[in-house]
C-alpha cells in the first residue's frame, strides 16, 4: 500500500489549501516532512496563478512540534539530527516568509514548539476556539527555533513572551486572540467557512500589495522613521506601476467594487 503524502495539497480557484498530514504524530515537524513542505509551497509558487495560501492540519493538531522521537533515538549525539532538522525547518519557514501570496495559518487544534514557528510565520492566523498554544522547548531543554525568537516577542511583548518560553504556560484561543498571538477564534461548526471567506477575499486582492505591506511590515522594527519612509516610497512607487494601482483608483472614482488580478 502506497504510504500517504506528509504534505496534501489542493487548489481551489486562486487559493492552495496546504494540510500537514502526519496525524499519527500530530503534524510532528520530521525532516521529510519539512522537507515536503518547503517543496510544496515552492511549487505553489512557481504556479503563478495562486494568491492565498491557507495552512492546517490533519486530526487534532495543526503541528505539535518537532519530531521528539528522533531526539530520543539520537539522544547520545544529537548534533547531525539537529543539523538535518534544522535545516529542513529554517528552509520550509524562510519559503514560508518569501511566499509571494498572503498566507493564512488555520489552527485545527494543538500547536506546540516548532508548529509555533510555522504558525507565527504566517500572515493572518485563524484558530478554532478549542486550539491550545505552547512554546513547549524549555521541557525538553532546548531553547526555541523556526522563528519563534522573532515572532513571538512582537506579537505579544518580550515579557509574555518569555514567560510563555521560560513557563511554557497553556494558552487557550480565547487568550491567544486577546494578547495578539492570532487574529481571531472561530467556533468548529463555522471554522471552514470562516477560513474560506478569509482566504476567498485576500485572494480577490491586491496580491503584490500584499506582498510588499508583509516585507515593509517585518523590516520596520530594525528600522528608524526616515530610513521605513524611504522603504515605503520605493513600495509604493512600484505598486503604482501595478495593473492593480489603476483598477484600484478607477474603480473608487467610479464608485464600484474594484477586480484586482494580482499583478
Amino acid at each position: 500500500m502506497d504510504q500517504e503524502p506528509l504534505v496534501v495539497v489542493a487548489v481551489d480557484g486562486a487559493v492552495a489549501h496546504l494540510r500537514l498530514n502526519s496525524p499519527a504524530s500530530m503534524n510532528a515537524l520530521s525532516v521529510p516532512l519539512a522537507n515536503e513542505l518547503d517543496a510544496a509551497i515552492k511549487d505553489l509558487a512557481e504556479l503563478g496563478s495562486i494568491r492565498c495560501l491557507v495552512l492546517t492540519g490533519t486530526g487534532r493538531g495543526f503541528s505539535a512540534g518537532g519530531d521528539v522521537q528522533t531526539f530520543y533515538d539520537n539522544r547520545d549525539d544529537p548534533a547531525d539530527t539537529m543539523a538535518g532538522t534544522l535545516s529542513a525547518l529554517h528552509g520550509a519557514v524562510t519559503t514560508l516568509l518569501d511566499a509571494p501570496f498572503p498566507t493564512i495559518a488555520a489552527i485545527n487544534g494543538v500547536v506546540a514548539g516548532a508548529g509555533m514557528g510555522v504558525a507565527m510565520a504566517t500572515d493572518l492566523a485563524i484558530a478554532v476556539d478549542s486550539a491550545v498554544f505552547t512554546m513547549a522547548y524549555t521541557g525538553i531543554g532546548v531553547s526555541p527555533d523556526g522563528s519563534s525568537t522573532y515572532f513571538l516577542p512582537r506579537y505579544v511583548g518580550t515579557r509574555r513572551a518569555m514567560e510563555m518560553v521560560l513557563m511554557n504556560s497553556l494558552i487557550d484561543a480565547e487568550q491567544a486572540v486577546r494578547i495578539g498571538l492570532i487574529n481571531e477564534s472561530v467556533a468548529e461548526d463555522a471554522f471552514s467557512e470562516r477560513i474560506n471567506a478569509v482566504a476567498g477575499r485576500l485572494a480577490a486582492g491586491p496580491t503584490k500589495a500584499y506582498v510588499r505591506a508583509r516585507r515593509l511590515m517585518r523590516s520596520s522594527f530594525p528600522s528608524d522613521p526616515a530610513a521605513q519612509m524611504e522603504a515605503e516610497a520605493e513600495g509604493i512607487m512600484a505598486a503604482g506601476q501595478t495593473k492593480d494601482f489603476y483598477e484600484g483608483v478607477t474603480a473608487f472614482i467610479e464608485k464600484r467594487r474594484p477586480e484586482f488580478t494580482g499583478e
